[in-house]
């Protein structure tokens, strides 16, 4: 009986180590977090994060645990989801068997300590630990910022309240742009020391965006200079490819020109082109899972492709990895055209120009582009469609 307790014991143990080599632990141990708030791990997968796991501070601490599916070294990312943190998360890198550890004693997240023995956690630790000063006062004003918004959304508050607040709101941001272009500027300094990787390749995005969103050519030589440089794989990756559409933007079709069209796919590998839906008006629904009016949108979108689908094409674009969008597909139930042309926000969407979701363009039936707008709220794909071809729908029915 003593030998049979003795295997089984052995055998537990050998299966929990086991199991714990497939795992991956996040320990976090925090001061100035109350009980109770939870703390989630995304996995990134393309432009989205899904949640895999979570837990909730207790005395301090946490412990997440998830088990991948591979055995890869991927990208995920802490979040926090009380009140009083800025609205950015802590990145990690992480695989089968990691134990991390966060040390934090305030709810500036995305400067919080990681001790990891993945490579990729400590060069992203360099590039954090070198701009720490300037990521603090970041997240101050991004915190600042959210409570502003809190603020302005207050049904109670009067016009000269609200437009005292709107100040505020672009004080913080002109604040956080200047301590975002510090950040950049440093961070481009430190790029030219070493080899690019794929996490410096991240960074090097970063500081092309500031040309593209902030005007800051005079980062562009510089640039320029490591993006001629990198390797064909690095260029083909998708933020090599993002670079070179910074530094090389496409011609962008424009309201009356022709549309641009390109080859599509949908879910089950079917091959199309937007000069098969000619004939009829057509919509072009750019959107993404992790989109959050994407999902409100919807039904207004199934209730348009059911009243208009003699007069008026639906063809949404997804800017999703394979996986996500296969989940997306599963969950929406899409009755209407489902395509991608597998390029992300790369292809199609930097050919009309997207720069935001969901993005519609409405075009005409002989293939001319009668309208582009960003944005949704409850009727507003109706409003727009109407505006720009006459088409109507019939009175909601209780």
């Amino acid at each position: 009986m003593r030998g049979f307790i003795i295997a089984f014991i052995s055998l537990l143990f050998i299966t929990t180590n086991l199991l714990a080599q497939k795992q991956i632990t996040v320990i976090g141990k925090l001061k100035g977090i109350e009980d109770g708030v939870k703390f989630f791990l995304l996995k990134q997968d393309g432009n989205v994060g899904i949640t895999v796991s979570k837990d909730s501070v207790v005395n301090g601490q946490f412990k997440i645990v998830y088990t991948p599916d591979n055995e890869n070294v991927e990208q995920y990312s802490l979040m926090a989801g009380g009140e009083g943190f800025p609205s950015m998360s802590c990145k990690l890198w992480a695989k089968a068997g990691s134990t991390i550890t966060i040390q934090g004693h305030d709810k500036l997240i995305y400067t919080w300590t990681v001790k990891s023995n993945i490579p990729q956690q400590k060069e992203w630790a360099y590039f954090i630990n070198a701009n720490k000063k300037h990521w603090t006062d970041y997240q101050q004003f991004s915190m600042q910022r959210s409570a502003f918004i809190e603020e302005y959304r207050n049904g109670k508050l009067s016009k000269d309240e609200k437009t005292a607040l709107k100040k505020k709101i672009d004080e913080v941001d002109s604040l956080s742009d200047l301590v975002n272009y510090k950040i950049q500027q440093n961070n481009l300094t430190l790029l030219q020391k070493g080899k690019i990787t794929p996490i410096r390749l991240d960074l090097l995005n970063s500081v092309a965006n500031s040309i593209k969103w902030n005007g800051k050519e005079e980062f562009r030589p510089a640039v320029q200079k490591m993006y001629n440089n990198l390797s064909a794989d690095l260029k083909n990756s998708a933020d090599g490819q993002k670079i070179g559409l910074i530094l090389n933007p496409p011609t962008v079709v424009k309201v009356g020109q022709p549309m641009f069209d390109t080859l599509l796919k949908d879910p089950k590998g079917n091959t199309y082109h937007l000069a098969d839906f000619k004939g009829k008006y057509i919509l072009l629904d750019f959107w993404s899972f992790g989109c959050g009016p994407c999902h409100e949108s919807v039904p207004e979108m199934k209730e348009i492709h059911e009243q208009l689908k003699d007069s008026l094409t639906i063809v949404g674009l997804n800017s999703d990895t394979q996986k996500i969008w296969a989940k997306a597909t599963a969950m929406f139930n899409m009755t209407w055209y489902n395509l991608s042309d597998e390029m992300e926000d790369r292809g199609i969407y930097a050919q009309y120009g997207v720069n935001g979701i969901p993005n519609y363009v409405l075009i005409d039936p002989q293939g001319k582009i009668k309208a582009n707008w960003t944005g949704y709220g409850p009727g507003s794909l109706k409003e727009a469609i109407t505006q720009h071809t006459g088409l109507t729908f019939a009175a909601a029915t209780k």
